[in-house]
This record gives structure tokens, C-alpha cells and sequence, in this order.
């Protein structure tokens, strides 16, 4: 499997973190936690350290494969069974964001065109993308990300007078239940950060990539949150379905610059994409490590299929996918933050069997033995 560079796992880890989580989780955290809603993010990422460790530990034995194969190839029965529950958790995940990103493009971008074309379109643009290989996603990542997390740092900068800290009062007095309950919310969505090592083997995914990726899309999430309070407002923030959008709409330069926003989607839409890419990738290289001698690019297909099928199936609107938040949290905390601590206390590397081979100090007195008679018959032929 194919090295990549620090730089390339760090924008992939701020994609994985921030891409989907900017959406609506928000809005989410700020209709529980209100004006300290960008705590919740600081706790959410808090709690996925755990995992990240336990990952990064469980790489170490295992440096050559990614944690699907080696789930597989040290218990093949019991591995291919858990391997079914993961597949239909990245289906749902896939349903999930590739129905978030059909009704942000249907209601922003494309309002008259059909949401069933407007998802087949989105399908296709992914199935290629997945097809391409881990490669190409990765690419796509280091082209795209650096560009988002530019403009996002340049927005503070275009807003001045239009931030109102005011909002930010009482500072020092928490709504404690409010904060763990947003936190609840955004812990379902920035833990796709964790898909990395399923897909990415251990010589990549290293200690300071992983740290600095997961470092860098937390600061960017805590900084957007706090944007959105501050120009929109934690009454108006709290009652919006894409309250980062609306962000991007309170952006003006000048008057021939009106519709900044446009600019800001043409940026983020391909980092979603990228994401959901990706989340189709582990889907097809799940059911490759299942079945050994499937082709991988023969399951993208039927597998980017079926994840269309549910995400109508699964969500009819974008209503249902912001009440499912509660329970979908539950499911991330059992196979995304417990499953990686069982694993590393059950995975261990097999040992390797004795071969007939002779030892190492046999062969060095068999070399030594060799290299005598070589000179004992070198010499009797010079005595000659």
C-alpha cells in the first residue's frame, strides 16, 4: 500500500472532521448549549483523543496494513463478522451525508431541478472519485482543503462592525446540561475523523499527522462556530438548517461583490464531495477485505447503488436526519470510540512459525568452514 506525507494526512483529517460537521451540527450545538456553543466542539474532540490513541497504538503492531485487513487476517471468522457491522454503519453514513449534500444543492444551488437528478448527478461525480482509488482522494483532499481553510480564515476579516460579542454574555456561566447535550450532537459528526485507519495503513498513519490534523479541524470548527454567533446570532443560528451558509451570505464587498457566497459554496462543495468520496472508498475496500479476491473497482457500482437506494429509504427529508443526531451518536461511541479499545487489547500480531532453515551461526560456520579449505588449496597449489 502506497506512503503518504504528513501534509496529505493532515488535510484529509481536517476534511474527514470539518466537511459535513459545518453543515447544520451548528446549529444543533447551538440550540442546546446557546451562546457557548463552541464549547462543544473542544469536548466532542476531547473525547475522540481516546480513540486516536488506541488506533495509533494498535497501528504500531501492525504497520503494514490497515485496521480492516488486520481485523481480518487475525481472527478471519470473527472479523468477517464484525466487517458486516461496520459495512452497514458506512452505509448509513454514506446515506446520511450523500442525502445532507442532495438537499443543500437541491435548495441552494439547483432549487427547480429534481432532487432524484440532483442526487444520481452527485452519485456519479462520487463513483468515479472512489474508483480512482485512495490516491486520487487523498489528492483531492490536499487540493481542495487548504483553499476552504483559507477562506475560512479570511472571513473574520470582511466582517469588522458586523460581530456583535454581546452575544457572548453571560461568558462564565454555562448551561452545563446544554453543553453536553450539543456536544452529544457534534460528536456524531466530527468522529469520521476515525475512518482514517480503516483505510490508511499504519506507516501512514502516524502519531504527529493524526494529532495535527485532528488539532487544526478542531480549532477551524470552534472558529466557524464562533463566527455564526457572532454575526448571525444564537436565536436566528439555532432555528437555521445550514447556518454556515447563511454566514457566507452576511459576506459583502462592495456592490459588485453581492454574491460573495457563491464563491464560498464553489469552495466547499467539492471538499463534501471529497468527504463522501471517501466514505464510498471504505464501503467498497469493506466488502474487498470481506471477500478476498473481489476487484475493488467492480463493487464501487452496486455499493454507490445501494447507498442511494437508502438514502431515500433511510431519511424522506433533512428534517428526519437532524432528529436522527441523537441516536446516531450512540452507534459512533460503540464502534468508533469503544471498538478501537477492544481491538487493541484483543489484536495482538501472530508469531512468526520456525522454519527448516538452518541457523544463523550454522551458515557463518559453514561460510568460515568454506573460506579455510579455499585457502588450504590455495596454498598447496602454490607449494606445487
Amino acid at each position: 500500500m502506497k506512503q503518504f506525507t504528513t501534509r496529505q494526512i493532515i488535510m484529509l483529517g481536517v476534511l474527514m472532521e470539518i466537511s459535513i460537521t459545518l453543515v447544520h451540527a451548528p446549529a444543533q450545538a447551538a440550540d442546546y448549549a446557546h451562546q457557548h456553543a463552541y464549547w462543544t466542539c473542544a469536548i466532542a474532540a476531547i473525547v475522540i483523543c481516546l480513540p486516536i490513541w488506541a488506533m495509533l497504538r494498535l497501528k504500531q503492531r501492525f504497520p503494514d496494513q490497515d485496521l480492516l485487513q488486520t481485523i481480518v487476517s487475525s481472527h478471519p471468522v470473527l472479523g468477517r463478522m464484525l466487517l458486516v457491522a461496520y459495512l452497514i454503519l458506512f452505509l448509513i453514513l454514506f446515506a446520511r451525508d450523500l442525502r445532507i449534500m442532495t438537499d443543500f444543492v437541491e435548495i441552494v444551488l439547483l432549487p427547480i431541478t429534481p432532487i432524484v437528478v440532483v442526487s444520481l448527478i452527485l452519485l456519479l461525480t462520487l463513483t468515479f472519485m472512489a474508483k480512482g482509488g485512495i490516491n486520487t482522494i487523498v489528492n483531492m483532499a490536499e487540493l481542495f482543503v487548504p483553499w476552504l481553510l483559507l477562506t475560512l480564515l479570511t472571513m473574520p476579516l470582511f466582517f469588522g462592525n458586523n460581530m456583535d460579542f454581546s452575544v457572548m454574555r453571560p461568558l462564565l456561566h454555562p448551561n452545563i446540561g446544554g453543553v453536553i447535550q450539543g456536544s452529544w450532537r457534534m460528536l456524531g459528526y466530527m468522529a469520521d475523523i476515525l475512518l482514517l485507519p480503516l483505510a490508511i495503513s499504519g506507516r501512514s498513519f502516524n502519531g504527529r499527522s493524526v494529532w495535527l490534523g485532528h488539532c487544526i479541524g478542531t480549532a477551524f470548527m470552534i472558529m466557524l462556530v464562533l463566527l455564526e454567533e457572532l454575526v448571525i446570532g444564537v436565536p436566528i443560528m439555532s432555528r437555521l438548517l445550514y447556518p454556515s451558509y447563511e454566514l457566507a451570505r452576511q459576506l459583502r464587498i462592495t456592490d459588485f461583490l453581492d454574491r460573495f457566497d457563491l464563491f464560498i459554496v464553489a469552495l466547499t462543495v467539492p471538499t463534501l464531495l471529497t468527504k463522501m468520496g471517501f466514505d464510498l472508498y471504505v464501503i467498497s475496500l469493506t466488502v474487498k477485505r470481506m471477500f478476498a479476491p473481489a476487484w475493488g473497482s467492480l463493487i464501487v457500482w452496486p455499493v454507490g447503488l445501494l447507498g442511494y437506494v437508502c438514502s431515500f429509504m433511510l431519511f424522506s427529508n433533512i428534517i428526519q436526519i437532524y432528529d436522527f443526531s441523537r441516536e446516531w451518536t450512540v452507534v459512533m461511541i460503540v464502534f468508533f470510540v469503544f471498538m478501537p479499545l477492544v481491538l487493541w487489547l484483543l489484536l495482538r500480531p501472530k508469531p512468526k512459525k520456525d522454519s527448516g532453515d538452518p541457523k544463523p551461526s550454522e551458515e557463518k560456520q559453514d561460510s568460515t568452514s568454506q573460506q579455510e579449505n579455499q585457502r588450504e588449496s590455495k596454498s598447496r597449489q602454490v607449494d606445487l
